[in-house]
């Protein structure tokens, strides 16, 4: 079997997202998303404002936006912006 070719599109990051977006079990959902935003977080960290990281630190942006829905739709988080 042939290892896949890596997308030089995606980051390192994404598959820990991809984890908690394909996640069914809530209590296993809570501990993905948890573990997703603390990847997110230690990411930022890492790139801080360099310039050249514009596109990643976008799709962090969008990671972080996603995990906030999954929160909210299906862990039912209160949408503090009600």
């Amino acid at each position: 079997m042939e290892s896949p070719v890596p997308n030089p599109n995606s980051f390192e990051w994404e598959s820990v997202i991809h984890e908690a977006l394909v996640e069914l079990d809530p209590d296993k959902l809570r501990e993905k998303i948890a573990k997703a935003e603390s990847v997110i977080f230690d990411r930022l960290q890492a790139i801080g404002r360099d310039g050249s990281r514009t596109d990643e630190r976008n799709a962090l942006q969008d990671a972080a936006n996603t995990l906030l829905t999954l929160k909210r739709e299906i862990l039912k988080f209160p949408d503090w912006r009600a």
